[in-house]
């Protein structure tokens, strides 16, 4: 499903695929302006329902209890599929659906770190971050308001920390404090509403606005490939709230999407670790500042 697209879906040119294997990172516009409106409308009316929070919000949105029924088809956008596709491989399958939002006026900063803040320290391994590894996994955020949040560092998740970030990360692969020094090669990605950053997070990244200047409404989505073997991030959703009742009350492509996902845990029970440590981190305080 995707309403606001009546042409072909996008296919990566050999040089962005490079880029994003090389860099880490890729951006390529996937909404329209009616697109982008209609998300924003679905987003403001269900925050008047839930009512708003001083700190930046994420919301769970495929979850039934946190589910907003009126973004949920960006799951099935042909575009964001498409890319998918030429990045990973054919059978892609959805794996993570938050939305990042917060008033003009919250302070929002994280420290730099790697997406593997929930896996146990003697269980990360350093094989992750190398040019050999082969990554199943992709990350994406989607604007739908201007969005200046995400940082990133280009090329990082082929390599071990290099001098400058071994000294702000120290003894772990985690995270550095959010007080740390700057990067020198950190990179700000500044990205227009409709516009998708498509990255590895295994890239040293981090989200930070200091006081955002204005709303930050931002999608964001995290895909697989059946083709290939899952990583550790294989398993983010929680697919054991989705009852026979809650996929019956949803929009076929998101449905089907969702049924799609639960044949693929199905056919990897090794992920099931994982898949707890991410819900018991999903559980706590993610510290921003």
């Amino acid at each position: 499903m995707n309403p606001s697209h009546a042409l072909p879906p996008i296919v990566l040119s050999e040089e962005e695929r490079a880029q994003f294997l090389e860099q880490g990172y890729l951006v390529r516009r996937v909404l329209d302006e009616a697109g982008i409106a209609r998300y924003v409308a679905a987003v403001e009316a269900d925050r008047r329902e839930r009512g708003d929070a001083q700190r930046m919000s994420n919301l769970q949105f495929l979850q039934p209890a946190k589910a907003i029924r009126g973004i949920q088809d960006v799951i099935c956008n042909a575009d964001i599929l498409a890319i998918g596709r030429d990045l990973l491989g054919e059978g892609i399958i959805i794996d993570g659906a938050s939305l990042f939002y917060a008033e003009a006026g919250v302070d929002y900063r994280q420290g730099w770190h790697r997406d593997v803040l929930q896996v146990p320290d003697d269980q990360v391994d350093p094989a992750w971050f190398s040019e050999s590894y082969h990554y199943n996994y992709v990350q994406m955020n989607l604007p739908l308001t201007v969005d200046g949040c995400l940082w990133l560092v280009p090329g990082s998740h082929r390599r071990a920390l290099n001098a400058p970030e071994r000294a702000i990360f120290g003894n772990t692969e985690k995270m550095a404090p959010v007080d740390a020094a700057e990067l020198a090669d950190g990179l700000q990605l500044v990205l227009q509403p409709g516009e998708a950053v498509f990255y590895n997070n295994y890239t040293v990244h981090r989200g930070y606005g200091g006081t955002l200047a204005q709303r930050r409404i931002t999608v964001h989505l995290g895909f697989h490939s059946s083709q290939y073997p899952p990583t550790c991030h294989f398993g983010v959703l929680d697919h054991t709230e989705y009852t026979l009742d809650y996929l019956a009350s949803l929009d076929p492509g998101v449905r089907e999407a969702l049924r799609a996902h639960l044949v693929e845990r199905a056919r990897h029970p090794e992920v099931n670790v994982f898949h707890a440590y991410h819900q018991q981190f999903l559980k706590q305080e993610f510290k921003t500042t």
